[in-house]
């Protein structure tokens, strides 16, 4: 169980080794189940953050429709829609299935979730830099929309990115309770 401390923010670099990406995946997913009441903060958090993120989907899929359809520049390549360490963590606190790929992967590659009709996941188990990424175009479009209806998206946002930080902090703290004997 020495590899929970490997686990920090940023990127998993994992990608060109699956079978380590999934040794990480089945130790964090052990660590909820094993303690689950240590974790229940970090859990209730994840699922508020997941409640948000179905909220503000519609508002992004209208404008992502309008948008990424005729685009030419597709920016879903494996490089930009990698997980991190903290979007692992959000997957498994919610007590979901990570979407592991089934191959090594390249960066240039379009992302192994994107299908011919858009991501084949919700938008809430996505890595959290696609569900933030806009690019300039999309951005454009979406500040077309009512004042109001923007205002509110934008709030919404920033409340989930303050429980998702909230979360993380949780699970750190949980974590650093435990004994090397629990794990």
């Amino acid at each position: 169980m020495e590899r929970f401390s490997l686990i920090n923010r940023g990127e998993i670099l994992l990608w060109n080794n699956i079978d380590e990406l999934k040794k990480l995946i089945k130790g964090v997913d052990l660590i909820f189940r094993k303690f689950p009441e240590v974790f229940e903060e970090s859990m209730l958090l994840s699922r508020e953050i997941k409640n948000i993120l179905l909220k503000i989907d519609p508002f992004i899929e209208l404008y992502t429709s309008k948008t990424c359809s005729k685009c030419l520049n597709i920016c879903c390549l494996n490089k930009n829609s990698r997980y991190e360490y903290d979007d692992l963590i959000y997957i498994l606190a919610l007590r979901e299935e990570f979407p592991i790929p089934d191959r090594n992967l390249k960066d240039r590659e379009p992302c192994y979730l994107l299908t011919d009709k858009g991501c084949r996941i919700p938008r809430y188990l996505r890595p959290l830099r696609c569900n933030w990424y806009f690019c300039k175009d999309l951005l454009k479009e979406m500040e077309t929309s009512p004042p109001r209806a923007f205002r509110d998206f934008s709030n919404n946002f920033n409340h989930m990115l303050y429980l998702r930080q909230q979360m993380l902090n949780s699970f750190f703290q949980s974590l650093s309770s435990l004994k090397v004997t629990d794990l």
